[in-house]
């Protein structure tokens, strides 16, 4: 598990401010398999992303890459029918139950948040796939860094 309002990371800034809920990442899990108990379903902790200390359980279950058999306080697992998506703040806590049955979980992972955000695994989208984009899609997929006169990019700043 990771995440949870504490400690402060841009990332996972969450507030409500002059009518607006503004946060730093949204992620959209789609379930393309049903996932019921035993299943290594996804596990949060419901309004965490507003806290300003971290749970006293976290440091037991941080980023586990077998997941974890318990349920720290406050945490739910949630089930999913294939086509089900959860949605949620990034700043949430959350990650993964231990999955104990056979099979595998499928899920397709969708990020939404600022240009600043966009590649913290270092991924690069190769030039021959900018290549076919339209400028429009090539401002969305790449990131700054890597405009160059041969996509002709209009600026060089954070927007």
């Amino acid at each position: 598990m990771h995440s949870g309002g504490y400690p402060s990371i841009l990332r996972n800034q969450y507030r409500f401010h002059g009518g607006r809920f503004m946060c730093g990442q949204v992620n959209a899990l789609i379930a393309l398999t049903d996932i019921s108990p035993g299943d290594g379903g996804t596990i949060l902790i419901p309004g965490s992303h507003k806290s300003n200390f971290e749970h006293p359980d976290l440091k037991k279950v941080a980023m586990r890459s077998e997941g974890f058999g318990m349920l720290i306080e406050g945490a739910i697992e949630i089930q999913m029918v294939a086509g089900d998506a959860l949605v949620f703040v990034d700043g949430l806590c959350h990650g993964s139950a231990k999955r104990s049955n056979t099979g595998i979980r499928r899920i397709a992972v969708y990020r939404y948040g600022p240009s600043w955000g966009n590649f913290r695994h270092q991924y690069r989208p190769s030039k021959e796939l900018l290549k076919r984009l339209t400028p429009e899609r090539r401002q969305m997929v790449a990131p700054y860094a890597m405009w160059d006169s041969e996509f002709n990019h209009p600026e060089k700043t954070h927007v």
